[in-house]
């Protein structure tokens, strides 16, 4: 008797399903582990590139901060003022950041001093600021007391500049109570004499810091110069200083000598000799 041998393929086929489904799952596994390496790669990119542009962003601001710093502050039109005298309003600029820096500020706190009518202030890039001043031209010197103070030309009072003595008529009879330095002087009488001050300066010969200027109480004017007065009264003082001036040409040429001249009436002169 013949017996065949025969063996089922049903375990074989469940054996190469489950290889075949756990290759698959490997595969599946791989892949979402692929994934997640190619995303985290993907998110690292991006981040490192951002660290580099942002660490060399701040090494170009710190190079750029350096590199604007002012290093000179340089003073123009100061001929009364010195450059140290203007340090004080000029603090807490050198160092600092140009672009950073306030220069209305600046230019404000310039003009708080008597002696500055005008500033302007700008950047000069990269590391240069230039302040151009506009100075008071003084005027007159006022006796206070004894006391000697400086007006400009619009009766501003700029205080006791030394030095040097200045090329200045000296005015006498006007009170400076009251008047800070820095401030304008309501004093008709002292306003009159710089009037007449800017006068005598179209008069080569006359010689200011030899030149007084009384004023009275109704701020009447009389002249105090070298060995003579001449009084001028209130107003008109052009025409009257004209007037003396023919005068005193023709006195000299006749050769007489006086010692004031009364200017004070549009219809007559009256002359005192010696």
């Amino acid at each position: 008797m013949y017996f065949s041998q025969y063996k089922s393929n049903k375990k074989s086929s469940r054996k190469r399903n489950r290889a075949k489904g756990q290759d698959t799952q490997g595969l599946r596994r791989g892949l979402i582990k692929f994934i997640i390496l190619a995303g985290i790669i993907i998110s690292i990119i991006p981040s490192v590139y951002l660290i580099d542009r942002t660490y060399r962003f701040i090494n170009e601001i710190a190079y750029l901060d350096h590199y604007l710093k002012v290093r000179s502050v340089r003073v123009r039109g100061n001929n009364f003022i010195s450059t140290d005298e203007m340090n004080p309003y000029l603090a807490g600029i050198s160092g600092r950041n140009i672009l950073k820096i306030d220069i209305e500020d600046i230019a404000g706190r310039l003009k708080k001093h008597p002696w500055i009518k005008d500033v302007s202030v700008r950047r000069e890039l990269p590391s240069s600021v230039v302040v151009d001043v506009v100075e008071r031209t003084p005027a007159v010197y006022v006796n206070n007391n004894g006391a000697l103070y400086i007006a400009d030309e619009e009766g501003i009072l700029l205080g006791d500049k030394g030095g040097g003595p200045l090329n200045l008529p000296v005015v006498y009879g006007v009170t400076l109570t009251g008047v800070k330095i820095g401030e304008k002087s309501a004093s008709e009488g002292l306003l009159s004499a710089i009037d007449v001050k800017k006068e005598l300066s179209a008069i080569p010969w006359i010689e200011l810091s030899f030149t007084g200027i009384e004023v009275d109480e109704r701020s009447n004017i009389v002249l105090h110069l070298r060995g003579y007065r001449i009084k001028l009264g209130h107003g008109g003082y052009k025409d009257k200083l004209m007037r003396f001036y023919g005068i005193a040409k023709d006195l000299k040429d006749k050769g007489v000598p006086y010692k004031e001249v009364d200017l004070r009436f549009d219809s007559q002169v009256v002359v005192k000799t010696l």
